[in-house]
């Protein structure tokens, strides 16, 4: 599910008259009144945040690719251990990348959702945050680094396959786990608690075959006033959350259709066909580490050209997904107007459709038309007004139909 809006013209009535949740509360005053003009607003402040942010992870990778060597060849005059200085130079480009991107950080994710009324945290509570995504990205690229370069050096020439088999497992294990390891430590998840809801749920699941493990409500509340969905987890933890934002705003019938939504991606398979994707596009970056590291590979290679390899290998790393990213975005869109497309046809409801858009359109502030290029370059969902646009296409060939 996206958290992109819709057009004023279709959200003027709904503004006006309010929305019930669930159980029938009214919870109109949780949603405030559609500003288009905001909305731009907050769109074109995100997006120089946005483009900022690369071009500062780009200029700064460039930096250290420049001085990498002469770095290394300082430090090997007090170092002789290559893991020993291979944990110094990482430590210090890493930890040198989140200082220098830190205050755009925060004015973004702080600053800005305060200004526009979109957060729910305080300066510590976004610290605490931060920390927390500081320590699993440390814990990851512990095992990322370390796992490049103990296969550089010790695993032979086929060093960039082996490479490559444990991106892989990593990925799925990471897919299997984060419902159960890493999302608990951001938002409190329990179950949804509302029977005749979970009752018209699982009659939803059980027609596009699909065994979950529930269906959770994510409290992203402590954090942010947003709303949104998501189907994580893979096999015996694949489940469902819905946020508690969207679970007290949405009305039964929207949040039927946002499941929907979530179950489309099951029928068509997407979860596996993204790991395949991602297979491919993994072989092109191993690919281009191998060109980049095969030079220094071996136990016996001298360990600082492999270690000042590593900026530009954090280059290519920071440039790649740029470049391929249209071609990926592209098939993102796709499966999610595949999933948008099975979510009307197993609810049979686009007007319900539209209004969970409408919704979103105001929760959110998300641009319903963003400029074309943005979303080749870095939108993975289409824009509200196509999907929109798919509800009311849906909603005209079922008159026909029936007529």
């Amino acid at each position: 599910m996206t958290d992109q809006p819709v057009r004023e013209d279709q959200q003027n009535g709904q503004a006006a008259a309010g929305v019930a949740d669930a159980d029938g509360a009214d919870t109109s005053a949780a949603v405030p009144a559609l500003d288009l003009a905001q909305i731009k607003d907050y769109a074109r402040v995100k997006r120089w945040c946005h483009l900022s942010g690369i071009a500062i992870s780009v200029a700064y990778w460039v930096f250290w690719t420049a001085v990498a060597f002469s770095f290394v060849g300082w430090l090997d005059g007090f170092i002789d251990n290559r893991w020993l200085g291979l944990l110094v130079t990482a430590g210090a480009m890493v930890g040198g990348s989140v200082l220098v991107g830190l205050p755009l950080d925060y004015y973004s994710s702080y600053v800005v959702e305060q200004r526009f009324k979109l957060s729910n945290q305080t300066p510590w509570t976004w610290l605490v945050f931060q920390f927390k995504s500081w320590a699993v990205g440390g814990v990851l690229a512990v095992i990322l680094v370390g796992g490049l370069y103990g296969a550089v050096w010790y695993a032979g020439p086929l060093w960039g396959v082996w490479l490559w088999i444990g991106l892989m497992v990593l990925s799925v294990v990471l897919a299997k786990l984060f419902p159960l390891v890493i999302l608990p430590l951001f938002y409190p998840a329990t179950p949804l608690q509302k029977p005749e809801l979970e009752q018209r749920l699982s009659e939803l699941a059980g027609r596009a075959g699909m065994t979950i493990t529930g269906v959770y409500n994510l409290g992203l509340s402590k954090d942010t006033k947003k709303a949104n969905a998501m189907l994580a987890g893979l096999g015996a933890t694949r489940r469902v959350y819905l946020s508690d934002t969207l679970v007290g705003t949405f009305d039964a019938d929207q949040i039927a259709v946002v499941f929907a939504h979530e179950l489309g991606h099951h029928v068509h398979r997407h979860i596996i066909k993204m790991i395949a994707l991602s297979a491919a596009v993994t072989s092109v970056l191993v690919a281009l580490f191998y060109w980049r590291l095969n030079p220094y590979a071996g136990s016996q290679a001298d360990w600082t050209g492999a270690v000042a390899a590593f900026a530009p290998v954090m280059l290519i790393s920071t440039v790649y997904p740029l470049l391929i990213g249209p071609l990926t975005n592209a098939i993102s869109r796709h499966f999610e107007r595949q999933a948008d497309w099975k979510a009307l046809e197993m609810t049979d409801d686009p007007a319900a459709f539209r209004g969970a858009f409408e919704l979103l359109t105001r929760m959110n502030l998300a641009d319903p038309d963003p400029p074309r290029w943005e979303e080749i370059l870095f939108d993975d969902h289409p824009a509200t007004a196509k999907r929109i646009a798919m509800a009311t296409a849906y909603e005209t060939a079922r008159t026909s139909a029936r007529s």
